[in-house]
């Protein structure tokens, strides 16, 4: 670059400085710049702000508009109810030594029932009746035409110091409330539950003239086996002084009951929760639904009918009952309650309640392990029946020492049946044999067979009893399990029920030695003990050790008795009382008068 071109840059730079130095702003320029970006930042901060401001009002107003919208429908549906059906739901809990029971201010009901001295077949806390799984509330009509549910309304509850009662409110003014008081027992397993009403005549409509009370329950699976607790979980109830009824077990039903009825029990296999009232309800419509899908047992409701008369102040008095099926407990209610425990009917029944409970209730009070009940149970029952065992032995031992003559009889008469009765019943008559002797006293044993197999599969003394390789006496005992199900037989091995049928047929076998049964009625003796190995293999196994100890001692006895009568004794003697006058027993008597009928007479056989 030359010297010219050096000089005319320098006089350039020289210019643009003085230019800057000379324009640069003033202070008081630079103040007033200040002031106008701080104004220009004040009024954007105030833009956005009442920007933000609009937003939140304008978003207040969207939430309030449906508030303000569900305010007014509540006010529509519920009237001067309308405050109490807004809350958060809370509960109070109160317990004794049996029971602990959540009670819930939505409603103002029971929500939870746990009984404290049980379990369920798994293991876990036995709840008998758990939160939404339940209903019990109350609906009436207003005098504004409202339809009020005591379950939409959130009640006030107060505790009571002691903790044992407590009572929920609803006040509409200070003289107009709802009460429910909830109280529970010192050590049982009664509940109070008392519904007052005060000064709602001025509200309830004077055309409603009873309360709808609905009470429902999803009933809890407790047991091992659905199917088994299914089969014995319904609805009972009892007419006043009258024997309880039911609806039926095995099948869906709905049932209108028009009449006055004292209580109702949700009756499980071994639990039940039943409703006493202080006074009779009015009427009642039960329902009975099973569970298609086994997440319950059973789905049981009933809308019972309370008469309201609309004077200032009402009162319901009620009581639950949670708790066993067991016969003595619920027998002291003195309310007949004890019938929802199924003893069997007329005399099995009797059996059961004079014998069999007794023996239990007495012996379990001193031991605690149930099998060894069972086996005292078993030779209590056999030591009562043994003289109908040996005359029943006795009996059979007479007709086999006769067989020789009447196998005579029937191979000198041949296929002529008329005479060979004839010349059999001349043999018995002179002999001095009933030849029903052998059956009577084992037809007399068999309504204590029975009675015990209605016993056992409900008798509470026996759940989650163990004994032996049986963890549980009220159920089957499996020894093996198969892994998938056998027609008539299920998917497990009960090995009591496999003990009772080899003892029945040792027995069986036993017997027809004795007695000299012989064809068709020899197979059938036979078939019988291995069809009841399929239909006992799923029953109580205290049942089928009780049945199998029964075979052992009844052989027993059998083989005892065999050891001091002696059969040719016992022919001598036969043939001593030919020689004697012939004395006729009313069943022989009856005999020889249905032969008359039939064309012969007695009288003249041999002649």
């Amino acid at each position: 670059m030359d010297r010219n071109s050096i000089i005319g840059l320098g006089l350039i730079f020289v210019i643009l400085i003085t230019f800057a130095y000379v324009n640069q702003p003033s202070q008081a320029e630079l103040d007033a710049a200040k002031r106008r970006q701080d104004s220009i930042a004040l009024v954007r901060a105030q833009t956005d702000s009442a920007a933000v401001m609009v937003a939140q009002a304008a978003q207040k107003a969207e939430l309030e508009v449906p508030k303000t919208i569900d305010s007014v429908a509540k006010m529509n549906s519920f009237g001067s109810f309308a405050a109490f059906t807004e809350g958060n739901e809370t509960f109070t809990t109160l317990e004794n030594e049996e029971l602990k029971v959540d009670v819930t201010n939505k409603g103002g009901r029971i929500y939870k029932v746990e009984l404290k001295k049980y379990k369920r077949a798994d293991g876990s806390p036995l709840v008998l009746v758990d939160g939404g799984d339940n209903d019990f509330s109350y609906g009436f009509a207003t005098r504004d035409a409202k339809a009020i549910a005591t379950k939409d309304l959130y009640f006030t509850p107060q505790l009571a110091a002691d903790g044992k009662s407590l009572s929920m409110f609803v006040k509409l003014a200070d003289n107009q409330f709802i009460e429910h008081k909830i109280a529970l027992n010192a050590n049982n397993n009664l509940v109070d539950f008392k519904i007052n009403l005060v000064g709602m005549d001025a509200v309830i409509a004077p055309n409603n003239n009873f309360l709808d009370l609905v009470w429902k329950q999803n009933v809890l699976q407790q047991e091992k086996t659905h199917d088994a607790e299914a089969k014995t979980s319904t609805i009972y109830y009892r007419y006043p002084n009258e024997d309880p009824e039911y609806l039926a077990e095995t099948k869906d039903l709905k049932e209108e009951v028009k009449t006055p009825i004292q209580w109702i029990s949700f009756k499980q296999q071994y639990f039940n929760a039943s409703l006493i009232g202080a006074q009779n309800f009015d009427n009642a419509t039960l329902e009975s639904k099973s569970d298609e899908n086994k997440k319950f047992v059973k789905f049981l409701s009933a809308n019972i009918g309370l008469s309201y008369t609309h004077n200032n102040n009402e009162s319901y008095g009620m009581q639950f009952y949670f708790g066993p099926n067991h016969y003595k407990t619920l027998k002291a209610l003195d309310v007949s309650l004890e019938k929802v425990v199924p003893m069997g009917w007329g005399i099995f029944g009797w059996v059961n309640k004079l014998l069999t409970v007794n023996v239990f209730y007495f012996l379990g009070q001193y031991l605690g392990n149930f099998g060894i009940v069972i086996l005292l149970l078993t030779v209590i029952v056999k030591t009562i029946l043994f003289p109908l065992v040996y005359r029943s032995y006795l009996s059979s031992a007479k007709m086999r020492v006769l067989k020789p003559e009447i196998d005579e009889i029937k191979e000198k008469y041949g296929n002529d049946l008329t005479k060979v009765q004839q010349e059999n019943m001349k043999i018995y008559r002179k002999a001095g044999v009933n030849p029903m002797g052998g059956c009577l006293p084992m037809l007399l044993q068999m309504p204590i067979l029975i009675a015990m197999f209605q016993f056992f599969p409900s008798a509470f003394e026996l759940r989650q009893k163990a004994f032996l390789w049986s963890s549980d006496l009220s159920s089957y005992d499996s020894i093996l399990n198969l892994g998938f199900n056998v027609p008539f037989y299920g998917d497990h091995v009960s090995l009591f029920t496999l003990l009772m049928t080899v003892s029945t047929l040792v027995y069986t076998m036993y017997n027809n030695q004795m007695t000299g049964v012989t064809g068709q009625m020899k197979i059938i003796s036979y078939v019988m003990p291995v069809m009841f190995l399929g239909f006992f293999n799923n029953y109580a196994s205290g049942l089928t050790y009780y049945y199998f100890l029964s075979n052992l001692f009844t052989i027993g006895q059998q083989l005892l008795i065999r050891t001091f009568v002696d059969d040719s004794a016992l022919h001598k003697q036969i043939q001593e009382n030919k020689k004697k006058p012939v004395t006729k027993s009313k069943f022989q008597a009856k005999l020889e008068e249905m032969a008359k009928k039939r064309g012969f007479d007695p009288d003249k056989m041999g002649k």
